[in-house]
């Protein structure tokens, strides 16, 4: 919502623009400034929207990943639940046989029920905690992304600290030396472009 109104608020004042340049002697150079200033703002919406819909991908593929997991995990869970079967029903078979067998097996089948029954519930809290984390990871990284719009660049050497900070008003870059700074003067100077304005 408060974008929308900024939004507004800048087309209001270019419009006003529009009127003194009217009436004035210069308007055609002040025109020209004009356009070339909504020039520069529809290029930057376009630039806005290209990295949202990349980022929207990026999720989506997570999401895939995680849903492709997921239904791996879901097979596996159901293979053990058809072994826990079989050892169920060969259980209920050898308490049909001598007594004598009988207490000698079912200890071993006992002791392997239990252990794929722990083996199953360790499948289904480890697939739980995995659903939390990834639905975690995507909120994190949105919320990361509105933060501190942040393009990093990957394609610079390693030693080097690179991007663009997409500020409310101007995308400004960056470039540290990591040799010639510190972590967490790096940390602080890309924490003081974030605006603490809501």
């Amino acid at each position: 919502m408060a974008s929308l109104s900024e939004r507004m608020l800048e087309l209001e004042m270019a419009t006003q623009e529009l009127l003194k340049m009217m009436t004035s002697a210069e308007a055609g150079k002040l025109l020209k400034e004009n356009l070339e200033k909504q020039e520069q703002m529809i290029d930057r919406l376009l630039q806005t929207k290209k990295s949202t819909m990349q980022l929207i991908q990026e999720l989506m593929s997570a999401e895939e990943l995680v849903a492709q997991k997921l239904s791996d995990r879901d097979e596996e869970l159901k293979e053990s639940l058809r072994k826990l079967q079989k050892i169920e029903d060969s259980l209920l078979q050898e308490r049909e046989k001598d007594t004598k067998l009988k207490t000698s097996h079912n200890t071993d089948l006992r002791k392997e029920l239990e252990a794929l029954r722990e083996e199953i519930e360790q499948r289904e809290k480890t697939e739980e905690e995995g659903a939390n984390a990834s639905k975690s990871a995507v909120h994190l990284s949105q919320l990361y992304y509105r933060v501190c719009p942040i393009d990093w660049d990957y394609s610079c050497e390693p030693a080097l600290v690179k991007g663009t900070h997409h500020g409310p008003d101007i995308a400004q870059p960056f470039s540290f030396e990591s040799g010639q700074h510190s972590r967490c003067f790096v940390s602080d100077y890309l924490w003081s472009l974030v605006p603490t304005s809501w």
